[in-house]
This record gives C-alpha cells, structure tokens and sequence, in this order.
C-alpha cells in the first residue's frame, strides 16, 4: 500500500489564477442588504495580490470575501485588510506544498534507482509519472504575473526633462549606499530576469542527480561561504587565495560550473591563456551544452584576439540558451566594434526579444543608435535601460546620456549629466570621471580638467588605502614613500621586487587604470614632463602589475631623452610580464635599435623569446601575434647585423606563428614586405617581386600602401621593366597622397569594402545565411576599427585622428630605415 501510494503522488499546485472548482464563477454572484448584484471581476485572481486587492471597489471587495467565506462587514480598509492577510496564509500553504512535492519527487527518484538500472531505464525516466503530474504550467504563470506586477509597479511618468532629452523622475533617487564601481563584465552567475523555465523536467532531472551524486566534504552552507569568499578575495586583490578556494570547490562541487567559468577567467586575467583555456575544455567534457562554458571559451578568444572564433562561439551559445544574455551583448558590442552596424542591431535586437529585462543590452543598443547618429533611437534606449537596471548602473547610463546631449549640442546638459553620475557610487566611476575631465578638456579647460582627475583619484587612493593591511604599519614607511614622489628620486625597485607598496592589490577588471593613463596623456599634451612623470609615479604604485603602463612611461622617459629611466623600466616590465607576451621586449629591442644598439636589442629579443617559447603556432592570437612581431623584429635586426641567412630563418619563423585568420592578414602583409627586403638586398629580384605582391595582397588597406608599391618600382627598376617601373611609381604617389589625410583617409578606403559585390561577400562569409546578405567590413580590419568606434563624442577634439591607420605595419618597415 505504501509503495502504490509514493508511484502515486501527484503534487498539486494552483497558481494565482487558480479558482477551487466548488467556487465557480457561477455561484460568485451573491445579493447585497438592499438586493444589488456584487460581481467579482473575471481578471481578479484566487489568491490575489496587494496591488490587486487595493484595485477592487467595495462591492467587489465584499462579493470577494463572501466567496472565499470571510466576513463582509467594515470599512474599505478592513475589507482590504483582512483579503490580504488571507491572501498572505494561501500562498505560504502554497509554497509549502510545493516543496514538500519537490521533496517527495526526489525521495521517489532515489528509490527508484536501482529499479531503474535493473530494467535498462535512466533515473530520470523513473520519475517522469511524477513529473507530468507537477504542475509546471502554474508555475510558469505565476512568475509572469510577478513580473508583470513588477513592471507596473517600476512605471512612473513620461514627463521630459532636460530640453526634452532626460525624464528626471530618474534623476530624483539618491545613493543608499556606496558601491565600489561595477564593470559591465560577463558574470557567470548572471541570470536572466525574464526566466520563465524555473521549474521543468530538465530541472527537476538535473534536481535528482544532484541529491544523487556522492556526498562532498562540505555542506551547502560552507560551499556558498566558500564562494563568496572567493569572490571577495579577488575584490581585494588577494588572487592566490582566491584561486586556491575555487580550486577547493571545484573538487567538492564538480557540477557547478559557476566555479570553472570563475577559475578560468581568473587565469585569462592573468595571462595563463593555456590554463584558462584548459580549464574550459575540462568542463565541456562533463557539459558539451552548457551555455555558459560556451559563452566562456567564446570570450577567452576574443581576449586572445581569435574575434572570429569568438563569433563562433557567441552564436553558438545563443542557439544553446537564447535566455542567456551575455552573449547578445559580446557578439553586438563585438560587431559594433568592428563597424558592422547592422549585424551589431540585429544581435541586439534579437537579444532584448528574449531577454526584455536585461538593462546592458539596451545600454549597448543604444551605443550603436548613438554612433549611427540617430540620437532618439540612443536616448530611448539608455531610458528603457534605466529602468531595468539596478541602483549601480544608473551612472553608465547617465554618462551615455551625456553623450546624447552633447551630440545635440547641449555641453551645459551633457556635464550636468556627467556629474550626476559622479553621484551615484560615490565618485566611484571610472568611466564618468574620464568623459567629464576629457569634456572640460575639450572645452579648453584644462585646469577643471586636472581637477577633476585629482579629486578622483584622492578618492581612490583613499578607499585602496584604508584596506590595507600596510597601513598599521609605522608612518616611516608612508614618509619614505612620499618622499619619493619627488621626480629627483626615481627608483623603479619597488617595481621589480613588489616590496613596499602601501596599497592593496587591485583587483580583477579595475578600470580606474585608464583614468591615470588619461590624466599622464593631458598632461604629457598640455603639462610639463614633471607633471606626466608624477602621474605615472602615482599609477605604477596602485598598478605596479601593469605591463602597458610601464611601458608608456618608458616612452616618456625616452622622448625626453632619459635613456637610463627608460631602458631600468622597460627592463621592469620584461620582468612583470614573464612569458605572457612578447610585447615588452619586442618594445626594448625596438628603443635599443632606434639608438643603433643592435648587439643590444639581439640579446633582449633572445630573451625575449626564450621567455615565450611556449606560444605555439596560432594558439592563444595575441600572444601569437607578438611573438610574430617579435621574431620580425629580431630578424629585421640581424639584417643590420649583417647576418642575412639567420634573418631569413628569422622571418620565416615569425610567417609559421602568425594565424590563419583574416584578421592577421596585415603581419602577414608585414613579413612578406620584409622577406622582399631581403631577397631584394641578396639580389633576387623574383622572389622579391613575388614577396612583394603577396605582401600588396594581405595588405590592410585596399591597393596598398606607397612603401610596397614604391619597394616594387625599385625592383621593377632591377629588372628592366620600365612599364612596369612607370605604374608602380604612380600608384606609390598616389598611395602617399592618399596617406596624407591619415585616420580619416584611411577610414575611407576601408568603407569602400562596403561597396564590394555581395556574391564577393558571400564567398568570404560562411558564418550564417544572414550574413550574407549584410554588406560588413573584411574581417581584417576589425583589429583598427576598434580605434574608430565606440568613443566619446569629443573624443576627436583631444586626439585628433592624424596618425594611421596601420601604424603598427608602417612601425615595423620604418626598421629597415635605421
């Protein structure tokens, strides 16, 4: 009997809109004292909610009570009163009898285990009577009602504020608290808030096995302690610690793929891109499915500069779990950034259809509406945004609104805007503080603008201060350590060694290091060297990991002609960086030669490349692509060194390294430019004419550049072609007065792909149908559109695009000139 009783179960549960069948509508109509009709109305749930029973009029409140047996007497008030406080007893019953069915349904799974075994069947099909007989349909619609409930009551008045841009009723709210600044990063426990397949057989199933799998170390409250401590080590810096917890979890929690998305971003954010990348592919193999390893791997390749395969991955992820936001919003920033405007909208788009909550994919529909120029369409979107988001994100949306009005020319409005985002978290906003001190900036203010990063930063310094630990100690280390702000007393020690830093250890994703490399930028323009130096004085203390900003300021040093500072910190961040990037020895060499320092620059680009003999061919895209820069460069040095068969093997070494991909076609333009150098130096006019060409073919901007065409009039000269000679030296000049308009001519050439035909494009693409009938960019050229979009809209006032477009091809062949 007990056991037809357990295959029996069936868990009843009634939603809101659930009417007892003994309480028909039928019998809801009753007479009042003096015979009038009371009707309940049809839309008025069971067991209703607060807002629903405030709507009701008395009469309807009384016919309410009547059918559900409570007394009719009293006031409005007492009617509404008591309604609610039984509305309060029916859903508490409600929700105990739901878990008590969960409870119920696993208890039968784990007893029906081993039947199941025996008889060929999985332990979810031995639960699937139970679990038709769940009532998933109600739960479904209570969380609708909920949640439109709770977007009636966010509603609020459409009144416009500022010149019509800005509904103020936004800007009436004040901070509760201070939050440290939140970046718009992909979270991995972010969940989607429109998600109505809570409860379903999937879930139920994974319910099961999760009771089902081997005990763990540690109970479910020690694990969400773990996690969050985790969590809040890496906020403070401490990554060891926090590294070692997750490894801790991840061997008492093997199914929650919270942990492996966490560890492996934790290791991309510390160069370990095989570790990461290792990490990801561990848990795919447990969970080919799941959406957010997916969405992980997908992320981990743009990171490493693979932005096809990362494309790849974002839709694959979307086609998984299409209530997953996160990789609506990588894929649309991503082709935003590329200057596919169209794709980036469609993604988007297709991203707020199903996932209609999520405030970052209106914050970033409305960052391409604001590059496209169609201002109504951008401020529409940051507003509906605004309302979807939580307290912390409203000083994004107010700096992107500040864009909107400064594009419609109301500067006042627009640093209003700013400063009111300065208010939400305290000051605590990275990106607010650069767009407002760059506006002042813009505006010829440059002493507000100063001001504006100083305060800032006071702040930061502030709150990264009063955590650490160094602070108890005596204030003799402090005193030396302001001594040192003096610009007499340079000392890169702290540097290399990490001793004696009062400050903690920025965490993961700190924005607040492109403030100080903004501030370094104006003062290097409009300042002195003092006061650039200062600024990256104070920075490389609270960043000293950070290889670019010592590279930067290695820069500074050299333009102003220290040699000595600029070569101790290009050897510091060859010492931060370890085998991570080639980058900063490519750098180094690059100032040694530029000094005809070959012998120099041969030993650091030894060093160098020892250092990241593990980035194997294509593997991690950035890191393959800078030891391919490095290799180029070391052979572009032993050519002045007069060794040319090792410089051949050199160049042929740094083409094996450098990816398949279109987006590396411009080192591959690169190499090939100077392997025609080579042969053309040997004598070989042939090959170089066929190196030559390769390298126009690869090249990033259509027709070329005038350095190739002017290279093949040389060796067309070589080889007694006058006709061909004649045409080259017209395409070279022609080429240099187009490179004369720089950024801006350039940009031009490139839009020009869009007018190529769409059969053409349609071979190039095989990503998707849709694609091919989108008129996008070459993927080439999405590495140099990213200096193009996405930016402030004074942005060109305080870095004029003069520069170039291939500034790192045309830096490369500059070499041969020394």
């Amino acid at each position: 009997t007990t056991n037809n009783k357990q295959n029996n179960i069936i868990v009843s549960s009634s939603s809101r809109s659930t009417r007892p069948p003994e309480k028909s509508k039928v019998n809801s109509k009753k007479s009042n004292l003096i015979g009038e009709r009371e009707d309940v109305p049809p839309w008025f749930p069971w067991v209703p909610t607060e807002t629903q029973i405030n709507s009701l009029k008395v009469v309807e409140l009384r016919a309410a009570c009547a059918e559900r047996e409570l007394l009719t007497t009293g006031k409005k008030a007492d009617l509404q009163n008591r309604m609610l406080i039984w509305a309060t007893v029916q859903d508490r019953k409600r929700v105990n009898d739901r878990l008590n069915g969960l409870k119920n349904l696993i208890r039968v799974s784990k007893s029906k285990d081993a039947a199941a075994a025996a008889s060929g069947e999985t332990a979810g099909s031995a639960v699937d009577d139970a679990v038709e007989s769940y009532d998933v349909g109600a739960l479904t619609n209570k969380r609708k009602a909920l949640t439109k409930e709770k977007k009636r009551s966010r509603g609020g008045s459409n009144n416009r504020g500022i010149l019509g841009l800005v509904d103020e009723t936004y800007f009436n709210g004040t901070a509760t608290d201070i939050k440290v600044e939140e970046e718009e990063e992909d979270e991995e426990e972010e969940i989607a808030e429109d998600d109505n397949s809570m409860v379903n057989e999937a879930s139920i199933n994974q319910l099961s096995k999760t009771f089902n799998a081997p005990s763990s170390n540690f109970t479910n409250r020690e694990v969400s302690e773990m996690y969050i401590e985790a969590r809040a080590a890496d906020q403070t810096g401490n990554r060891k610690r926090s590294k070692a917890i997750l490894t801790q979890l991840r061997a008492a929690t093997p199914n929650d793929m919270r942990v492996v998305r966490r560890l492996s971003r934790m290791e991309s954010e510390d160069g370990n891109l095989a570790a990461a990348r290792s990490i990801l592919q561990q848990g795919l193999e447990a969970e080919p499915d799941n959406a957010h390893l997916l969405h992980g791997v997908g992320q981990l390749e743009r990171k490493a500069g693979n932005d096809y395969t990362a494309k790849k991955y974002f839709r694959r992820t979307i086609k998984r779990d299409p209530s997953f936001p996160n990789p609506y919003h990588a894929l649309g920033t991503l082709e935003h950034t590329h200057g596919n405007i169209r794709a980036a909208l469609t993604v988007i788009k297709e991203g707020i259809r199903n996932c209609p909550q999520n405030h970052r994919l209106y914050h970033a529909l409305g960052d391409v509406y604001l590059d496209a120029n169609m201002l109504d369409l951008a401020e529409e979107s940051y507003l509906a945004g605004l309302q979807h988001g939580p307290h912390w994100s409203k000083s994004f949306f107010y700096t992107s609104l500040s864009f909107v009005s400064y594009a419609l020319g109301h500067t006042r409005n627009s640093r209003t805007l700013l400063r009111q985002s300065l208010e939400v978290n305290g000051g605590m906003h990275a990106q607010g503080v650069i767009a407002l001190a760059q506006l002042e900036e813009s505006e010829g203010n440059v002493e507000e603008s100063r001001e504006v990063y100083r305060d800032a930063i006071l702040r930061y310094e502030k709150k990264r201060r009063k955590r650490s630990p160094n602070r108890r100690n005596g204030s003799k280390n402090g005193q030396k350590k302001n001594g040192s702000d003096d610009e007499s007393s340079f000392d890169t020690s702290s540097l290399v060694d990490g001793q004696g830093n009062p400050y903690t250890r920025a965490y993961a994703g700190d924005k607040w290091i492109n403030v100080f490399k903004s501030w370094a930028r104006m003062e290097e323009i409009h300042g002195t060297y003092e006061t650039a130096h200062i600024v990256y004085s104070k920075a490389a203390r609270l960043f000293p990991n950070n290889v670019d900003l010592l590279i930067q300021w290695a820069e500074l040093q050299a333009e102003h002609g220290d040699v000595d500072r600029a070569r101790l910190l290009y050897e510091a961040a060859c010492h931060r960086v370890g085998g991570r990037t080639a980058e900063p020895y490519e750098k180094f060499a690059m100032f040694e030669m530029t000094r005809k320092n070959f012998v120099e620059a041969q030993a650091v680009l030894l060093r160098g490349a020892q250092a990241v003999a593990d980035l194997s061919i294509g593997g991690d895209g950035k890191s393959g692509l800078t030891l391919a820069h490095l290799l180029h460069t070391w052979g572009v040095c032993e050519y002045h060194l007069g060794s040319l068969a090792r410089a051949e093997q050199l160049f042929d070494d740094a083409l094996r390294v450098t990816g398949s991909e279109e987006g590396d076609s411009s080192m591959r333009s690169l190499v090939l430019y100077s392997m025609s150098r080579l042969e053309f130096a040997r004598g070989e006019y042939l090959l170089a004419q066929h190196c030559v060409g390769l390298s126009l073919k690869e090249n990033l901007l259509p027709g070329g550049n005038s350095l190739i065409w002017k290279l093949w009039h040389n060796i067309a000269k070589k080889m007694e072609n006058e006709h061909l000679a004649t045409r080259c030296k017209e395409q070279a000049l022609l080429r240099w007065e187009e490179e004369r308009g720089g950024t801006v001519s350039d940009l031009s050439r490139l839009l020009g792909e869009r007018q190529r035909p769409r059969d053409y494009i349609a071979a190039k693409s095989s990503a998707s149908s849709n694609e091919n009938n989108q008129r996008v960019l070459p993927e080439r050229t999405g590495s140099v559109m990213k200096d193009v979009f996405r930016k402030t809209p004074w942005y060109s006032k305080i870095c004029p695009p003069s520069g170039r477009m291939d500034k790192n091809w045309y830096a490369g062949a500059k070499l041969w000139e020394l």
